[in-house]
């Protein structure tokens, strides 16, 4: 049996944690790294110590969100200036997004919304219902309003 054919066998899995973690279709280029981690994992792997699929996951598990949250620095970029210094746009943002404790699904609709995207633009590319977009729009504002001051 070739790697290839089994690591379709553990597909599912790769399948499973990228909807854990909510991440949007299409999911192509993540089984294609998850290939390379399944074959990291197949060489490190010790069968005394776990089964091979829970050694999979919870190293796919880590190596998808190291990859996410190098990946979500780049975002502030596009984030259009709230103050005239862009070291407080920084503080800002992350002030939001960690101290407000939002949800990652909250945290992609705030800075979506902050790139002027639509509610349904936001509710395809990240793969929730519009009604679920607006809910978190009411809790953001909800959450956040304590933090902001209104102009």
């Amino acid at each position: 049996m070739s790697n290839k054919s089994q690591f379709i066998e553990y597909q599912p899995l790769v399948y499973s944690t990228l909807h854990k973690l909510r991440v949007p279709r299409p999911y192509d280029d993540y089984v294609q790294e998850a290939y390379f981690v399944y074959e990291k994992c197949r060489h490190n792997y010790d069968p005394s110590l776990s089964k091979f699929s829970s050694y999979f996951t919870l190293h796919l598990l880590y190596y998808y969100k190291s990859l996410f949250r190098k990946k979500k620095k780049p975002l502030l970029a596009f984030v259009p200036s709230l103050h005239t210094d862009p070291l407080l746009d920084v503080i800002t943002l992350w002030d939001i997004t960690d101290h407000c404790h939002l949800t990652n699904v909250e945290k992609d609709v705030l800075f979506l919304t902050l790139k002027d995207w639509t509610i349904k633009e936001i509710s395809c590319h990240i793969d929730r219902s519009p009604s679920t977009i607006k809910r978190a729009r009411r809790s953001i504002r909800k959450k956040i309003s304590p933090y902001v001051r209104s102009q």
